[in-house]
């Protein structure tokens, strides 16, 4: 499949062991400029860097291999189609396409299930025995992940880039367009949406 001069490339890369590529920023931003100018190499040698990446938080999402290999098609895709309006800010490149991912996933979750709005909780816990805290060493764990995805989308991306991901508060920010306060409270719903879904389980 071949869209606008970018062809996906197949996911033998993710079916064998695979060293990604890591280049200094700088270096990074250059293939991000000429990717913007239409080089589809570029964006293929971006791809290259960040698709092990990518491909985690998209099996982390969709839970089974062939529907993550699909989203990560997907958000590739979807990147480089938006690669003309794309703009510089704090974020790192892979944090945008971490978003373009994410958007793509809660419109599949959407036209699958009803999106969850519970309310707001802020209950206070101990450090020593709040299960976010204990929750957050284990990630991998299947219980986890499906107490994540019962949040809010906006939330659950909060807790993908800023726990997962390990970025720092300006950088998950900067690609949320938010301020760093109005994160600071995002970040603290989630975080308490997480503590009472967990909580729940524990019962």
């Amino acid at each position: 499949m071949v869209t606008d001069g970018y062809a996906p490339p197949l996911f033998s890369a993710l079916t064998r062991d695979y060293v990604p590529l890591t280049l200094p920023q700088d270096d990074e931003a250059a293939l991000v400029a000429k990717a913007v100018a239409g080089n589809a190499a570029a964006f293929a040698t971006l791809y290259d860097m960040h698709v092990r990446r990518v491909y985690r938080q998209c099996y982390y999402r969709a839970g089974n291999r062939a529907d993550a290999e699909d989203l990560v098609q997907q958000t590739f895709l979807q990147a480089w189609q938006a690669l003309p309006r794309y703009r510089r800010t704090g974020a790192p490149f892979l944090a945008w396409l971490l978003t373009i991912c994410h958007n793509l996933a809660v419109s599949q979750q959407r036209k699958a299930t009803r999106e969850v709005t519970d309310p707001d909780l802020a209950v206070p816990a101990t450090p020593a025995s709040d299960p976010v805290v204990v929750a957050l060493d284990r990630l991998d764990h299947d219980e986890v992940r499906q107490a994540i995805l019962q949040i809010k989308p906006d939330r659950q991306q909060v807790i993908l880039l800023r726990f997962i991901e390990g970025y720092e508060v300006d950088e998950v920010a900067a690609a949320l367009g938010k301020s760093a306060n109005h994160f600071r409270v995002l970040q603290h719903r989630a975080l308490c949406d997480l503590r009472r879904l967990l909580q729940r389980e524990r019962r």
